[in-house]
This record gives structure tokens, sequence and C-alpha cells, in this order.
């Protein structure tokens, strides 16, 4: 059986549908996304695929090497904040072309959840304002599910879109658990107004949108 290799938000290759070569797809790593990769964008091609492949090399082996590597070009131990902070910062490696509208509008209400989810450290120090951006994000969420979904639906006869349904439907689905633990760590804040526990579980729900669209952008544009 023909396989489609990808990461899941667990760090572990899931495998479905047809096969062509994933070794070198980027790590659900947001430091790889908000840090790595746009710093990679600023090198020639060839430069920046050697290192490409070093840094996702090395975190195949050693889970979590970027975001020590980071933690340490940085030296400052709130990761998680500062991470959440540049959670917006847009990466090509999760953008799908847009030469189709509906996936302009996936781009689009993927970058305006990132963006939400980025300023939580600003918001959640007065509550009325936080309170706001928590239903900005819960419909925001909301927003991008229904898009995933119309995007589904518009492809049935397509192929490449049809054969992964497996894959498409694993990180639907863990996107969708990604958003429930999002809502459970408000909860435990407004018990215990510790905001660390959710800037990790924005953090995480950061970085399965990002899994999620890099899913859609491989089905829809390696297939083509």
């Amino acid at each position: 059986t023909k396989k489609l290799k990808i990461f899941g938000s667990s760090g572990i290759n899931a495998e479905y549908g047809e096969d062509f070569s994933m070794s070198s797809e980027p790590p659900p790593s947001l430091a790889f996304s908000t840090v790595i990769a746009p710093l990679l964008e600023k090198f020639e091609r060839e430069q920046a695929e050697s290192l490409r492949e070093a840094f996702v090399f090395a975190e195949k082996q050693n889970p979590g090497f970027i975001h020590d590597f980071v933690a340490g070009v940085i030296q400052n131990e709130d990761m998680t904040e500062i991470l959440l902070r540049l959670g917006s910062t847009e990466c090509s490696e999760y953008l799908i072309s847009q030469h189709i509208e509906l996936h302009a509008q996936l781009n689009k209400k993927a970058q305006n959840l990132r963006h939400l989810l980025s300023s939580i450290p600003d918001q959640i120090k007065e509550r009325s304002v936080f309170l706001q951006t928590i239903k900005d994000i819960a419909q925001s969420i909301k927003d991008l599910l229904n898009c995933v979904n119309g995007f589904y639906q518009s492809n049935t006869n397509n192929p490449a879109v049809t054969q992964n349904k497996r894959l498409f439907d694993h990180q639907k689905k863990n996107f969708v658990r990604c958003s429930k633990a999002f809502s459970d760590s408000l909860r435990n804040f407004f018990k215990d107004n510790q905001p660390s526990i959710v800037f990790l579980s924005a953090n995480k729900l950061i970085t399965q949108t990002n899994v999620l669209m890099r899913t859609i952008k491989i089905i829809t544009e390696r297939h083509s």
C-alpha cells in the first residue's frame, strides 16, 4: 500500500494515502515556524535548503532540538511566551497557493487565528479585553473549521483529496482536540490565574493549525 507521510501534532509520522517523499517535511515546532523558517528565507535557495534539511534531520533524531537551539540563542527562560508572541509570523511552509479563492480564504482564516492567539500575552492582563479575545478566538476556530470543511466538500471529485481523506480527517481531529484543550486551559486560568498553561496551550493550537494547513498544502500542490 502506498503511503503519504506527514508529521502529526505529536511529532510522530502518520501514514496515509499515496506515496511521495516526505523526508524533509517541517517538524511540528513553533520554534521552527516562527524563528528558523523565516530566517532561512533570507538565504540563497541552495544554502537555505541545506540548512533546512540539517534542522529537520536534527529534530527528527532529537525531538525538541530546534526549541532548545532557539532557546540557547535567545537565552531567555520564558520561551513559551516568546514563541507565542511570534506565533503569527507568516511562513511560506504553511501557505497554500492562492490562485483559488477558497485557498486564499484558508490562508486568511488560519492567519487570523494565529494573530489572535499570539496577542494573548498582552490581552490576558486585562480581564474585559481578554474575554473579548476569547470570544474572537472561538469564532476564528469555528470559521477556520468551516472553511476546512468547505475545502473538502468542494474537492469530493478530486482524487488527490479523496485518496488522502484519512490523513485530512486525522489532522482535522487533532485541530479540534487542541482547540478543546485550549478551552480547558482557559477554565484553569480563571481558577488559578496562572497564564503559563494558557500560553502553552495556545502554542500547541498554533502548531496544529500549521500542521493542518501544511497537510492541505501538500495534498493540493504536490498532487496537482
